[in-house]
């Protein structure tokens, strides 16, 4: 040992003791749960003191990834905070790594760790002695000898040091690699692709996921992760990684190089063991311990991933916390014959977009096993259930998330299954769509037993998830709180929330948000302060002009003004222009284009949701950009953030000459009631409405968390018109799901007051806790389009009427070109017409902006509308202008009648002003759409659109487009290049249908080659 001062804090305190000492090694998970567990059980028995060599207090690992990829903040997911230790009298030394253990004194000797820093700028030697001794070292990440390792950039993902190091890298590349693609290697993947990097894994085994999946289910995992943008290679290696000062770049074993800023080496993981074998404890791959988890010394335990249980190590959260348990149980005396007989595994992958379980065992099946295996490569699901003896001896479930949950019911219980396994998968399935308790004779979470235990990691039976839900818990967040279950690997929560389901339908606060909110940092934020109470914090930063004192927060809460802080533009921002249902004049056209040339660059960009957004300008100008737009009737409030952002509709409300009736009053109605009011402005998440009296479809209203359709029904006797009710579509969070008929029709004049209360549901009962899956059509998945409609029946206080007859005709119309407007009763003057002007990709300059107004007003009555296809229309028309008005100039740059290519194009922001998108997409839209139109120039084109998204949010609406484009990028020998992946034939209306895909990576500058002939030849659908 070295020569350095001795501090025997514990050795003249243990004389004292009447009570035996515990030293536990290790302040990780399992020492924690450990520590926690067997307070529980004997709180006065033993003295206990804890080692960790991390300077600061344990943290839940398993959120590691979670904080990568943003959903999370670091202090969330800290465990128990020191001070709960002070309080229990149990002593930490923090930073402090056991060197050396002296078995013959029963002494644990400790030395500052590196993490820990030097006291007093001094080494110095600890010793503190022990009845018994418990080994909880965990593991260390296995980094293979590649050259180049130890390259600024290169990073290990195993610690929360590890973590920060990887952000603070993350903020400024822009590519990476990962090695290894393992169930850690593909969250921190998934998690730097969240944060705007282009990521590429390397694996060296045939498949991803090698230990939870067997090779088709890897293929479709893949296929899954490269549609939502990353690069994977597998079965190769990677061979050094290049660069100088700083890393370049990696080449694999075949020679192919791919760019990267950074490098993330994720390839496994080895028990830390040293201490134990220098100990002389017997050590094999881990440190050996028997049933009771005692190592070859009678007074030594492990536990953990250090610890190596007959013949297995265990490299995931649950067989820790197993094992924490019942050595608890067995040295608090309260059941010291206990023995632990290994863990029955279950897998999540916990990254955004992919729903992943695997149980038991996949691959290996002997001739006793049934196998069931079903593949959908399209759509991305894969199921394998192996059963052995009735029951479930291994399954993988990837695109299933519901039905998961329950068959872990029966793996985790071994029941067996009741009856054919095939008859109870099909069953499961169908109670996954929403029926979790429906009552039939597959095992659901309702009807287990009171003393079934639904979290392993913390051992919480259904009694007590029980107590707490009727105690006031109404989220999984808060139940994790109130008895931590849930807040381990995650696995249960699915458990939890059919729980939920059946025990607090009725346990939310009237007065609007939940009670107990999920602890994302989005919910904390709004929990701190409303987003319109920012008001005051934008006006101080306007008058100072500092925006790098903005916080995170602040960034956040101005979106519900409307104010996007973009990242890509540091100091600059976005500003979003409410117009409902796209309704705008001449006025606020050349008002909107002054403030773009004075403040910004001489642009504005038309939304999908028919808004104006104006960029590049300073937080200085808002007041009076906002002073102006106020005076011509406009606003930004609620166009972002967790707000009903903007009520849509037909662009020629009042006017078509196909609608039903005018919608816009309802829409009008309805945005009076949401805006500026607080029970409102605090939702789950995003929600989008659509309310039209157009019979052409021309909204995508199947892609709306609420919609209302034209319809009528007979009521008391009289033809009353109306509408139908849509709920749950939705674009990003895993793609397109079509909104679904809710069976509802509503008068008129009721409609908005209806709408109000389908978004309070939204409100009250909507996930607040990944982000990523708190869109309504998760709500309405995870209970039912029943339950919904009995929710909203109760809360209207009478029955509902149900759906009218569908009036919408199967055609989709984008209103541009010569339309004739639709004649009221008794109007003698003359024919008026809409004329619909394409605006390219839908950027529009300032001078085309003032050259809108000006026709609007010389050839109309300076009434505008927007469409969700980016385009402008100039309506109220006389028809003995039409010929003047064609003739204009600026009619060949907006033009009336454009290519069928051109004409059905719409595109998202892309990489240039929006950190998510992962290429030019505008640029690359038009310079394909133009090669496009040369190509097919005279020929007989049948009508199609053409819609592009930069990321998979889907904010171009690639999945209800004839041809979709959704942005990645790709591999082209030594190069990274911009590519798309490509979909074809969705569409939204009466028959809605998700896009189909058919090529992956296509390079951009190829994507003209590959969809000429889907152009031509497409069958439209």
């Amino acid at each position: 040992m070295p020569t350095a001062p001795r501090l025997d804090v514990g050795q003249g305190e243990s004389k004292l003791a009447a009570k035996p000492t515990i030293v536990v090694v290790g302040y990780g998970m399992a020492g924690a749960c450990f520590v926690e567990a067997l307070l529980n059980k004997a709180p006065d028995r033993y003295t206990i003191t804890v080692f960790g060599e991390e300077p600061y207090g344990n943290y839940n690992r398993i959120l590691l990834s979670s904080v990568v990829a943003g959903l999370k903040e670091p202090a969330e997911i800290f465990l128990n905070p020191t001070e709960w230790y002070e309080k229990h009298g149990v002593r930490l030394h923090l930073g402090v790594r056991v060197v050396k253990i002296n078995r013959e004194r029963k002494v644990a000797v400790g030395q500052p760790s590196r993490r820990g820093g030097e006291a007093d700028g001094r080494s110095f030697t600890l010793e503190e002695p022990y009845d018994y001794l418990v080994l909880a070292t965990g593991s260390r990440p296995f980094v293979p000898p590649i050259p180049g390792r130890e390259l600024p950039g290169v990073f290990v993902f195993r610690t929360l040091d590890d973590c920060l190091a990887i952000l603070e890298a993350a903020e400024k590349a822009e590519r990476a690699v990962v090695i290894g693609g393992g169930l850690l290697g593909l969250e921190a993947a998934r998690g730097l692709h969240g944060r705007g990097v282009q990521v590429s894994v390397v694996e060296i085994a045939p498949h991803l996921m090698v230990q939870q999946l067997d090779p088709l289910g890897g293929r479709i995992l893949q296929r899954q992760l490269e549609k939502l943008g990353l690069t994977i290679y597998v079965q190769t290696q990677v061979s050094r990684i290049l660069g100088d000062s700083h890393v370049e770049a990696v080449e694999l074993h075949d020679g192919r190089r791919i760019e990267a800023d950074m490098v993330v080496i994720s390839c496994g993981i080895r028990p830390n063991v040293e201490l134990a074998r220098e100990a002389g404890l017997t050590v094999q791959r881990g440190i050996v311990v028997d049933d009771q988890l005692r190592t070859s010394d009678p007074a030594i335990f492990a536990i953990g991933e250090c610890a190596e249980h007959r013949g297995v190590t265990y490299g995931i959260v649950e067989p820790v916390y197993e094992q924490a348990e019942i050595l608890a149980e067995i040295l608090s005396g309260a059941r010291p014959q206990a023995r632990y007989e290994g863990s029955r595994l279950a897998t999540t992958l916990k990254v955004i977009g992919v729903d992943l379980t695997s149980l038991g065992e996949v691959k290996e099946c002997d001739g006793e096993a049934q196998v069931f295996v079903e593949a959908d490569m399209q759509a991305g699901r894969y199921r394998k259930l192996i059963v052995k003896e009735g029951r479930v001896h291994g399954a993988i479930l990837l695109g299933e998330k519901e039905s998961a949950q329950k068959l872990l019911l029966y793996y985790r219980s071994g029941e067996k299954l009741p009856g054919h396994p095939l008859e109870v998968w099909y069953q499961l399935s169908k109670n996954g769509q929403g029926q979790a308790d429906s009552g039939d004779h597959v095992m659901s979470a309702a009807s287990l037993p009171e003393d079934y235990q639904i979290c392993n990691c913390h051992r919480v039976p259904k009694r007590e998830i029980v107590r707490c839900i009727r105690a006031g818990a109404t989220s999984i967040e808060a139940i994790g709180q109130a008895c931590k279950a849930g807040t381990g690997c995650g696995s249960c929560q699915g458990l939890l929330g059919h729980l939920l389901a059946h025990y607090a339908r009725h346990a939310v606060q009237q007065a609007g948000a939940l009670a107990d909110t999920s602890q994302n940092k989005i919910e904390l934020m709004k929990r701190e302060k409303d987003g319109l109470d920012s008001l005051p914090d934008i006006y101080r930063y306007a008058q100072s002009g500092n925006w790098e004192e903005m916080t995170e927060d602040d960034k956040q809460r101005f979106k519900w003004h409307g104010l996007f802080f973009r990242k890509p533009t540091p100091g600059y921002f976005m500003l979003r222009i409410r117009h409902t249902c796209g309704q705008s004049n001449a006025r606020q056209f050349r008002v909107i284009a002054e403030l773009s040339d004075k403040f910004g660059k001489g642009f504005c960009d038309l939304t999908t949701r028919q808004q104006i957004q104006m960029r590049w300008f300073s937080i200085r100008d808002v007041p009076e950009i906002w002073a102006r737009l106020a005076e011509v009737g406009l606003n930004s409030k609620q166009t972002g953030m967790d707000n009903v952002r903007g009520v849509c509709g037909c662009p020629l409300s009042g006017l078509a000459a196909h609608e039903l009736f005018d919608a816009s009053p309802v829409a009008h109605e309805f945005t009076s009631i949401i805006l500026d009011n607080k029970e409102f402005t605090n939702l789950p998440r995003k929600f989008n409405v659509t309310i039209t009296g157009c019979l052409e479809n021309c909204c995508h209203t199947e892609t709306q968390d609420l919609a209302l359709v034209p319809s009528y029904r007979e009521l008391e006797g009289a033809q009353v018109f109306g509408f139908n009710v849509l709920v749950g579509g939705k674009q990003g969070s895993g793609g397109y799901t079509p909104a679904k008929p809710l069976d509802v029709f509503v008068p008129l004049k009721e409609a908005a007051r209806l709408c109000a209360e389908i978004v309070r549901i939204f409100r009250d009962h909507g996930s607040r806790e990944s982000r990523t899956r708190a869109r309504l059509a998760f709500l309405i998945q995870d209970r039912g389009i029943r339950w919904f409609r009995q929710e909203l029946e109760k809360r209207w206080g009478q029955p509902l009427h149900p759906a009218g007859p569908e009036l919408r005709k199967k055609h989709h119309t984008d209103h541009l070109g010569i339309q004739p407007q639709k004649k009221r009763p008794g109007d003698s003057g003359p024919q008026l017409f809409s004329v619909g002007l394409l605006v390219p990709v839908g950027r529009i300059t300032t001078d085309q902006m003032r050259g809108v107004a000006d026709l609007a007003e010389r050839y109309g009555n300076g009434q505008i509308r927007l469409t969700v296809q980016q385009n402008i229309i100039i309506p109220n028309v006389p028809e003995d202008r039409l010929s003047a008005l064609t003739d204009e100039p600026l009619l060949k740059e907006l033009p009336i009648n454009p290519s069928p290519i051109l004409r059905g194009l719409v595109c998202c922001t892309g990489n240039d002003y929006c950190h998510f998108a992962l290429i030019d997409t505008k640029g690359w839209a038009l310079r394909v759409a133009r090669e496009l139109e040369r190509r097919t120039q005279g020929q007989n084109i049948a009508p199609l659109t053409i819609h592009m998204s930069g990321c998979p949010a889907g904010c171009g609406l690639h999945q209800v487009a004839t041809i979709g484009l959704q942005a990645c990028r790709t591999r082209v020998g030594d190069a990274v290049v911009d590519a798309a992946h490509v979909y074809v034939n969705g569409k939204s209306g009466p028959n809605p249908q998700v896009a189909t895909d058919v090529m992956y990576d296509v390079p951009c500058d190829k994507l003209a080659d590959a969809l000429e002939p889907l152009v031509r030849y497409l069958p439209r659908s």
